[in-house]
């Protein structure tokens, strides 16, 4: 299978830190950066996603019990990766914001498990529509390893088989934008070199009809609806933004709603088509991907905050992808 020159360029240069699944590594400065991370031996992987987890003291929006059973139990599987769809702090202005996050997922630092976010509405909250900056400013600096600055979206490599493209849902995504422009090179570059290709936005493209669209996440699935007949690589686009859990297909392609990291719950009601058809209104969770033999299982990992048995944990909802 024949690589792109930058993916050799980030592989022999992990390979010569030996610390790339700490210390993921950037691209040039010229271009959003491109991560990499190692899968383990035999090319198995586990990850994690999810999203809103609003990391606050302000218990009133989010329930904080939730968000840090989800956070021990996400380091308990010690995955290769988490990756966070957007809300990851309740405001982005706000650094004690970020210093909840930095406490309560101090076992995630001491684990060495990389945390790739995404920008969702709540981490630009507090500042000007026209200056962003200062929230910015917070978001870059929460993450120094990634090295992001100046860019506000980028793709991580798991292994030889996964691309991760992480979007910032409050750029614009219409074409002929920055960010659209960068996507569509991101999968044409990517479908024959990777089996799979995950994209990771904080306003899901496809949801319960009865919630309101964010900015322009329709066109996410507008272009990818067009390409599914020529895709090669397998694709599943994972949002958050609405805090429950959905999963939808279209096109052959899976779409997820995965917001059930601690925020104030809301209901779903499982229309157009939603496959889970969970009976639960609130869940929280976080979604385990695991790869071996060519399939990517997907699996939902429930907390039940109102549990009174001892037996909070379940996993309603599972799938898989395959490349077969």
């Amino acid at each position: 299978m024949r690589r792109p020159a930058y993916w050799f360029r980030g592989t022999l240069l992990a390979l010569c830190l030996g610390t790339a699944a700490a210390q993921p590594l950037a691209a040039p400065d010229d271009q959003p950066p491109r991560l990499s991370l190692p899968a383990s031996a035999g090319g198995q992987v586990s990850f994690v996603i999810y999203g809103d987890t609003r990391f606050t003291r302000e218990e009133a929006v989010a329930n904080p019990v939730a968000r840090r059973a989800l956070v021990e139990r996400i380091a308990a599987e010690n995955p290769a990766a988490i990756f966070v769809g957007g809300d990851l702090v309740y405001r982005g202005n706000i650094t004690d914001d970020y210093a909840t996050y930095r406490s309560e997922t101090l076992e995630w630092a001491r684990r060495k498990i990389p945390v790739f976010p995404a920008l969702g509405n709540h981490e630009l909250s507090g500042c000007e529509a026209d200056d962003a900056g200062p929230c910015l400013e917070n978001w870059w600096q929460a993450f120094p390893e990634l090295r992001l600055r100046p860019y506000r979206w980028y793709s991580v490599s798991i292994g030889q088989d996964i691309l991760a493209i992480m979007l910032d849902s409050a750029a614009s995504l219409r074409p002929q934008s920055a960010q659209h422009v960068w996507f569509e090179r991101q999968i044409a570059a990517a479908d024959t070199h990777y089996k799979f290709i995950l994209v990771v936005l904080h306003y899901p493209p496809v949801r319960d009809a009865v919630f309101p669209r964010g900015r322009d996440e329709a066109e996410i699935e507008r272009y990818l609806s067009g390409q599914a007949a020529v895709l090669h690589a397998k694709v599943i686009v994972v949002g958050s933004h609405v805090h429950n859990y959905e999963r939808f297909s279209r096109n052959g392609i899976m779409y997820l709603v995965s917001g059930g990291g601690g925020a104030k719950p809301v209901p779903a009601f499982r229309m157009s088509g939603e496959l889970s058809q969970l009976k639960t209104s609130v869940n929280f969770h976080y979604l385990r991907f695991r790869l071996e033999n060519q399939r990517l299982d997907c699996t939902m990992v429930r907390f039940d905050a109102a549990d009174q048995t001892g037996n909070a944990w379940s996993e309603p909802d599972r799938f898989e992808v395959s490349t077969h």
